[in-house]
């Protein structure tokens, strides 16, 4: 029985390489997301320091 929800007959081509399609986005779209939270970490940090030498200099 499992067997056969595996095998899917004529469509588990088409089921199985949408399936990986589908975690290989997730996978890239979990990877950019990261990335640039880091990167908008390091911009938000610095322009924290610069405000932060502003209201020192005044």
């Amino acid at each position: 029985m499992l067997k056969d929800k595996i095998i899917m007959g004529e469509y588990a081509v088409f089921v199985w390489s949408c399936y990986g399609a589908v975690i290989v986005l997730m996978t890239a779209l979990a990877f950019i997301s990261w990335k640039n939270k880091k990167t908008d970490e390091k911009k938000l940090n610095a322009l924290s320091k610069q405000l932060e030498e502003m209201n020192k200099q005044d």
